[in-house]
């Protein structure tokens, strides 16, 4: 695991160096054991290194055997053994144990096809020192992060934005038009970014450029849903999956260094931890996060996981009232824009607590993207449902349900008005809207904005393969694999997804929706695969997001952080201050879900605003 930066530029080669060492320095967490550089006339590239595979021959940059590619890569390929052995009986050498080095030779045997080949996490760079010619490539699932630039002084990249902001040649300048995109959704629609002109290789894409700059960008891998129908029960799609969800695990564990696993309680890690125990030789080190409000704490299940594979296990607390504003500012140092999921926070405090024991954890993220865990899914079925009912019965329940809703200050009423409302939606709007962190009239009352959100998921077999790849293509790329990438490299941790196998994946994708979900449950063919395996109570129990109380962390030091936030000036030539201080005050004074909105909601409002304002305080954000 590393981090990667570079500029390409035939300008001034002293001072192109001096920018890759500031960018290389500001991602000094993500690999503090060493560093690697290559320059030449045409380009300077760096790297940091976590060493997890190879510590003592995998230095950076490594060559294909010819000597004419060399590679700085971030990440893990897990299948390397195997590629490894095909290039070998090919003629190729190799000077290290490093999967480093079979990526670029794959590469100079394979070509850009080499990338479906590869079973891991990723972002590189490979050169072509004779050509002058790069490839880069990011995961298909978007675990690994690249950002770049490019103007006419050259073409630059990092693993992480403020890096590559901290070398930026201009003031950065903020994207108008994906604010309303930021406000809607949480986060920008990848390529962009929220800074003009720097941009996100999207999951699953290759980036070429040649030795005139020009850019070429395509998609390798798209999402595609075959559903297979001679899976006729729910005991055959899970005897198919198991093998692969235990091969999954397996080539994760691959380690020259001590591995752990995070463990919620709740199905997907609890599994994973399952699989671990059954795999390894010695006891798993797991750790838990122990939250003192009910509802979104679940360590009890997870120690009862501990003790039936007797791991060793580790409790680590999280405290209600004890934000601190070096929190929010070490988020937005090592996130790089605006992040609004206040989880980054327990994310943040348990990777530094794991760190302590372990330099690899692997963990449950992904589960319900990939098996149709999550409950909106049945939400929103419901809601599409009522679209059958006549136009005029839906507009004339809505109008009277928002009349009493005003007078009842109900929040079950609340809920029906809302599902009324999104049921008026076509689909394409629909589904995210129900994700929406400021729906589309908010976003309007907040500014003037004529900007047209838009998500593509539609087109697929079914209702339930739309939303869940809305989940694959969204808010797993930008907003979970963001928190977990970003806080575990602060703490230099790697952290291991196995439910993102791609054999795990694809197989997944041919199982019939009812062996999804049904019955208000979700992931039924995880249950049924792991039922003989893990405690009762996981299965029993809700399901609880990892997530904090934000609305029990509102001590004194947040008030005054929020209130010095949304009264910068930049926010008030953003935004109708009006609205500014409407939602100050319902973000700090409400406790409880009522009419107005949901707890989790209107606290979420008002921290995506804070975060906001101190992104472009820190990084000096030009309007």
């Amino acid at each position: 695991m590393c981090g990667i930066s570079g500029i390409i530029s035939q300008y001034n080669e002293e001072a192109r160096k001096e920018s890759v060492l500031i960018m290389n320095q500001a991602i000094f967490h993500r690999g503090p054991d060493e560093d690697g550089m290559y320059s030449d006339n045409y380009c300077t590239l760096a790297m940091r290194r976590l060493s997890i595979i190879d510590l003592n021959t995998g230095k950076q940059p490594l060559y294909s055997t010819c000597g004419e590619y060399l590679i700085f890569f971030n990440g893990e390929i897990y299948n390397y053994r195997e590629l490894k052995g095909e290039l070998v009986n090919e003629g190729y050498t190799f000077k290290s144990n490093s999967d480093t080095e079979v990526v670029v030779n794959m590469y100079k045997h394979f070509g850009k096809s080499m990338l479906l080949r590869l079973k891991g996490m990723f972002a590189f760079c490979i050169y072509h020192i004779t050509t002058k010619k790069f490839f880069f490539a990011r995961d298909r699932f978007g675990e690994k992060p690249f950002f770049y630039s490019q103007n006419e002084k050259g073409f630059v990249f990092s693993s992480e934005l403020g890096a590559l902001l901290s070398c930026a040649i201009e003031p950065p300048k903020l994207n108008h038009g994906k604010l309303s995109e930021y406000l809607y959704a949480g986060y920008v629609k990848e390529p962009y970014t929220l800074v003009q002109g720097v941009y996100s290789l999207q999951p699953g894409y290759f980036l070429e450029l040649d030795e005139n700059q020009k850019i070429i960008s395509q998609p390798y891998f798209k999402v595609q849903y075959t559903i297979d129908n001679n899976i006729k029960s729910i005991q055959d799609a899970a005897d198919l999956v198991k093998p692969y969800f235990q091969n999954a695990v397996n080539r994760q564990m691959i380690s020259d260094v001590p591995i752990g696993a995070f463990l919620s309680g709740g199905i997907d890690s609890s599994s994973v931890v399952a699989m671990m125990s059954l795999l390894s030789s010695k006891p798993v080190s797991t750790f838990t996060v122990k939250f003192k409000t009910a509802g979104y704490d679940e360590s009890q299940i997870a120690s009862l996981v501990a003790k039936k594979f007797n791991t060793d296990h580790h409790e680590i607390t999280v405290e209600n009232n004890n934000f601190s504003e070096e929190r929010f500012w070490r988020i937005l140092r090592h996130v790089g824009h605006p992040f609004p999921d206040s989880s980054a926070i327990p994310t943040d405090i348990v990777t530094s607590e794991i760190s302590k024991y372990v330099k690899v954890a692997l963990s449950g993220d992904g589960g319900d993207e990939v098996f149709g865990g999550y409950t909106v899914f049945d939400w929103y079925s419901k809601i599409y449902s009522i679209r059958k009912l006549p136009s005029f019965i839906r507009n004339s329940s809505y109008e009277i349900l928002q009349l009493v809703n005003k007078k009842l200050n109900n929040n079950k009423v609340r809920q029906l008005t809302k599902a009324l409302n999104i049921a008026s939606l076509p689909f394409e709007e629909g589904f995210h809207e129900t994700h929406a962190l400021f729906d589309s009239k908010e976003v309007k009352q907040l500014f003037d904005s004529n900007e047209i959100i838009r998500f593509d998921y539609n087109d697929q077999p079914s209702l339930l393969r739309s939303m869940m790849l809305y989940r694959i293509k969204y808010d797993l790329p930008l907003d979970m694999l963001v928190k977990v990438d970003r806080m575990s490299m602060a703490n230099s941790l790697e952290v291991r997804a196995p439910f993102l196998d791609p054999d795990l994946f694809d197989i997944s994708c041919t199982i019939p929706d009812q062996f999804l979900r049904g019955g208000g449950l979700g992931k039924l063919v995880v249950r049924k695969m792991m039922e003989h395996d893990l405690p009762d109570e996981v299965f029993n129990h809700p399901k609880s997001g990892f997530s904090i109380p934000l609305h029990d962390f509102k001590n004194e030091e947040f008030k005054q952080l929020a209130t010095q936030l949304m009264s910068e000036s930049v926010m008030k030539q953003l935004f109708d201050e009006t609205r500014l201080h409407k939602i100050l005050q319902i973000g700090l004074s409400s406790k409880t879900n009522d009419s107005a909105g949901s707890i989790y909601r209107k606290t979420h409002q008002l921290w995506s605003l804070m975060m906001l304002s101190g992104w472009i305080k820190m990084y000096k954000i030009e309007l």
